[in-house]
């Protein structure tokens, strides 16, 4: 089989390699479908401090072509499954206390005989039978299939968004700011509506203002013109927001969100900062104010199970994401165009 191998910055091969044999623990899916996240685009431009070479790929969609013998899953051969493809070791300090979303192993191998990485941007992915998500996609296969196909291969992100708009103890009517109106940001929007709370999203650029409105947003700011926490204020009697999810726009966005929060909010850092760089705060308005500064980082089992539930019963809409479709093993061109700030998200199918 064919797969890709990410050998040091803007340096992608697609290499000829043995079919992976399948453990009794195992299942072995045929990747039809592979979105290009975050990681996959660092590791292309080597903007992160990771190291290679490495195996990237890790929001699949498939069709289960092996089960092993003492696998626990309820697929069946032919199939549509998602694949949870970090790695959660389950025996790890972290996995043991119920995190393990921060297991230490997640983007290792089990074999340590292979490049690690999830692997997924390969013809024939095998998964432990923990990593494999039934989906009940039809099995009819036009062009609405692999539609909806590609949006349940992206249930990794939405995973990851469920832990961080699970967070906070919100109400219904209270006010909530989202920075940034990337994927991340707009999939806050899609399920944070849902908690029934009204949602200010700043971003500064005109087309994704728009798409924020359509993910749901009941306005929409430019930050860099306007007084966030003015704004936020206006609209709550005086009071602030009640949450604030960051997603992108840097330190200095986290420290525009700190004049506009509300006594008791919160405040979750879901993107990271890059460059980095330290943020100013007087640890009197944490005390005084009872505020909570957390984070949210990649998803759970849990988490994971109900992205799938949610994206087949189209409670949220993946389709508004899905930039292009770009065919195996068209890799490097694929890339280039995940990275472009004009795409969401670009899926390889194969």
């Amino acid at each position: 089989m064919k797969t890709t191998i990410f050998t040091g910055p803007k340096e992608v091969e697609i290499r000829d390699v043995a079919t992976p044999e399948v453990q009794p623990s195992q299942v072995l899916v045929k990747t039809q479908a592979v979105g290009l996240c975050t990681l996959e685009q660092r590791f292309y431009k080597g903007s992160g401090p990771e190291s290679y070479p490495f195996r990237g790929g890790h929001e699949v969609a498939g069709e289960v072509v092996q089960i092993g013998s003492r696998a626990m899953t309820k697929a069946r051969i032919g199939d549509v499954v998602c694949l949870a493809l970090l790695t959660r070791c389950g025996t790890c300090y972290y996995c043991r206390r119920g995190m393990d979303n921060l297991c230490v192993h997640n983007h290792e191998s089990r074999d340590a005989n292979l490049i690690p990485g999830p692997a997924g941007l390969s013809e024939y992915v095998v998964a432990e039978d923990y990593q494999v998500y039934t989906t009940e996609l039809p099995s009819t296969r036009d062009n609405a299939w692999e539609c909806r196909l590609c949006e349940l291969a992206l249930a990794e992100p939405v995973a990851c968004v469920i832990r961080s708009a699970q967070t906070p103890p919100l109400h219904f009517g209270d006010l909530v700011l989202v920075q940034g109106a990337g994927i991340m940001g707009l999939l806050h929007v899609q399920l944070l509506k849902q908690r029934g709370v009204r949602i200010v999203m700043a971003e500064p650029d005109l087309r994704r203002q728009a798409m924020a409105m359509q993910a749901g947003a009941d306005w929409v700011i430019d930050p860099i013109h306007t007084d966030l926490a003015a704004f936020m204020r206006e609209r709550s009697d005086g009071y602030g927001a009640n949450a604030v999810f960051f997603t992108a726009g840097g330190s200095e966005a986290i420290q525009q969100a700190l004049n506009g929060m509300a006594k008791g909010a919160w405040l979750n850092l879901y993107g990271s900062v890059h460059p980095k760089g330290p943020i100013q705060i007087d640890p009197n308005l944490i005390h005084y104010n009872e505020w909570v500064v957390t984070g949210s980082f990649s998803h759970t089992n849990a988490s994971f199970q109900q992205a799938v539930a949610m994206i087949a019963s189209r409670k949220v809409d993946m389709g508004m994401f899905v930039s292009e479709r770009i065919g195996f093993p068209q890799v490097d061109y694929a890339l280039e165009r995940a990275i472009s700030p004009d795409t969401y998200r670009v899926v390889m199918t194969f």
